[in-house]
C-alpha cells in the first residue's frame, strides 16, 4: 500500500490543480532518471539532440497545460463548463510550444507524456471535484477513465485540428505505419472533413498504428490494467521506487511492441526488442545477474545499432502514465 497518504483533506480547487500538475512533473522526471531503461533517455544517456537539461526544462512546461486542465475537470463537475469547452487541444498544443521556448536542443521531450497525461488529468481533477477536492483518496480508476472517455467524445473539430497542427509540425506527416503511402497525420481531417469530429474519433482511427492513441481510445487499458499493477506489485515487494520503475518499463516492453521503433526502424526491428525483452523478463529482469546482463545486452544493442538510436518511447510514455497514476495515488520515491 503507499505509505504516503496521510489524514489530511484537501479542500481546494487550487490545492487539486497543484497536486495533479506536481505529480505530472515528478512522474516525468522520475522516468528521466530511472536506470537501466534500455534505449531511453536518462542523464548518463543522453540523445544525441536531447541533452538531460531539455528533458528537465520540457517537464517543467507539462506544469501549466496540466494544471489548467485541472480547472475544466473541476469545472465541468461543478457544472459551470460543458464537457466540449475543455480546449484539450488546445492545451495539447499550447503546452508542446511552450516547451520548445526552453529547450535548447531540437528534439520533442514531452509530447507522448502530455498526450497521455491531458485527457487523464481532466477525469481524474473531475473525479476529485465529486469527492470534494479530496486528493488523499484512492482514485476509482474505472470512474475517472469514464469520464476521460467523456472528454473525449464530447470534444470538437477544433481539438482535432489543434492536435493534427502539433503532430504535423512538431512529429512529422508520415511516421504512422500504414498499407497507405499517403497516409499521416491529416489522414482522419481529409477523410472526415465535412462531419463533426472529436478527439475519441481521432483515436480510434489511429489506435491500431500507435500505442498512445490506443490507450486514448481505449480508457488506457494497458497502463491501468497491466502497467499500473505491475509498478504496485513490484514496489510492494522492494519499497524502492527507482527499481520498480525499471522493471515495469521492462516488463511493458516485453509485453506490447513498441510503435515509436516500428514506425522509424521497421516492425521487424520492434518485434526483435519485444522478444528480447521477454527473455530479461523471464530471468526475473533487474533482481538476477543473469538478467541484469541480458539488460546491458538489450541497452547495447538499442544504442549502437542504428544510425539513430532505437528508442522505445511509446513503452516510455505508458511507463509514465503508470507513475503518474501511483503518485495520484499515494506512492512517493
Amino acid at each position: 500500500m503507499p505509505t504516503s497518504l496521510t489524514p489530511e483533506v484537501k479542500g481546494k480547487v487550487l490545492d487539486v490543480q497543484i497536486y495533479i500538475a506536481q505529480s505530472a512533473v515528478l512522474a516525468h522526471n522520475i522516468l528521466f532518471i530511472t536506470e537501466p531503461k534500455p534505449g531511453a533517455a536518462s542523464p548518463n544517456h543522453p540523445f544525441k539532440d536531447t541533452k538531460a537539461a531539455d528533458f528537465l526544462s520540457g517537464a517543467s512546461c507539462l506544469f501549466y497545460p496540466l494544471f489548467e486542465l485541472s480547472k475544466r475537470g473541476i469545472l465541468v463537475a461543478q457544472n459551470h463548463l460543458w464537457y466540449e469547452d475543455a480546449e484539450l487541444g488546445y492545451f495539447l498544443k499550447k503546452g508542446v510550444e511552450e516547451s520548445k521556448k526552453w529547450v535548447k536542443g531540437e528534439g520533442n521531450t514531452i509530447l507522448g507524456t502530455l498526450l497521455m497525461f491531458s485527457p487523464l488529468t481532466i477525469g481524474v481533477a473531475n473525479f476529485y471535484a465529486t469527492e470534494g477536492m479530496k486528493t488523499n483518496i484512492p482514485l476509482d480508476l474505472d470512474v475517472v477513465t469514464k469520464i476521460t472517455e467523456n472528454f473525449l467524445k464530447q470534444s470538437s473539430n477544433v481539438d482535432c485540428e489543434n492536435l493534427t497542427d502539433l503532430l504535423v509540425k512538431y512529429v512529422s506527416k508520415n511516421l504512422l505505419t500504414s498499407d497507405k503511402e499517403e497516409d499521416d497525420f491529416t489522414s482522419f481531417l481529409n477523410i472526415y472533413q465535412y462531419e463533426n469530429n472529436n478527439l475519441y474519433e481521432y483515436t480510434k482511427f489511429y489506435e491500431e498504428r500507435d500505442l498512445i492513441f490506443f490507450e486514448l481510445a481505449n480508457r488506457y487499458k494497458i497502463t491501468i490494467n497491466q502497467g499500473y499493477p505491475f509498478f504496485k506489485k513490484i514496489y510492494e515487494q522492494t519499497e524502492d521506487f527507482i527499481q520498480s520503475t525499471s522493471q515495469t518499463f521492462l516488463y511493458l516492453l516485453s509485453l506490447k511492441t513498441d510503435t515509436h521503433i516500428a514506425k522509424r526502424f521497421g516492425n521487424e526491428v520492434a518485434k526483435e526488442v519485444k522478444a528480447r525483452a521477454k527473455e530479461i523478463m523471464k530471468k526475473d529482469g533487474l533482481f538476477t545477474e543473469e538478467g541484469k546482463e541480458l539488460i546491458s545486452q538489450l541497452d547495447t544493442y538499442l544504442r549502437n545499432s542504428k544510425d539513430r538510436i532505437i528508442n522505445p518511447g511509446s513503452i516510455a510514455d505508458l511507463t509514465a502514465t503508470s507513475l503518474f497514476i501511483a503518485i495520484l495515488d499515494g506512492y512517493r520515491p
